[in-house]
């Protein structure tokens, strides 16, 4: 039934006296609320508004602990890298201390070689050793 065709059945009715209290009371009351209630579009247009404000919410959370959990895992890289170049230093640090003592050994050897009557089979081994350590160092610390 049509908004106003409705509207003026429920008013013919609250004011027809034919009719007995009751129905009109009732017209009148049906009538009453029919008036107070929105019309379709308007309440269409609220429900609407409702939802996507309710999704917008949503949205703003998720985009909230989206942003804690990246910030979090920021401060995570941040330590990690903090640590990664303390290990690089110390490994460097590390390395340079195993050169200063391959040297030294190797310095020692040629000490131990040009002493006279040392132990020949021991000084070719220490030497084989050593080329070893040698074989296996990168280029640019292979003096030799």
């Amino acid at each position: 039934m049509n908004i106003i065709k409705k509207k003026e059945e429920l008013e013919r009715k609250s004011e027809d006296t034919n009719l007995g209290v009751v129905q009109r009371n009732k017209a009148k009351n049906e009538l009453a609320q029919h008036l107070g209630e929105d019309p379709l579009p308007l309440r269409r247009a609220k429900l609407t508004t409702e939802a996507a404000t309710k999704k917008a919410e949503k949205a703003k959370l998720a985009a909230i602990d989206a942003e804690r959990a990246a910030e979090v895992a920021r401060d995570n890289a941040n330590k990690a890298a903090a640590v990664a170049r303390e290990k690089a230093a110390e490994a460097r640090q590390k390395a340079v201390e195993c050169e200063d003592a391959l040297n030294a050994a190797e310095r020692y050897l040629e000490e131990v070689k040009s002493r006279p009557g040392g132990g020949q089979g021991a000084i070719w081994w220490i030497e084989r050793e050593l080329a070893e350590v040698r074989k296996y160092l990168p280029p640019r610390k292979n003096l030799r």
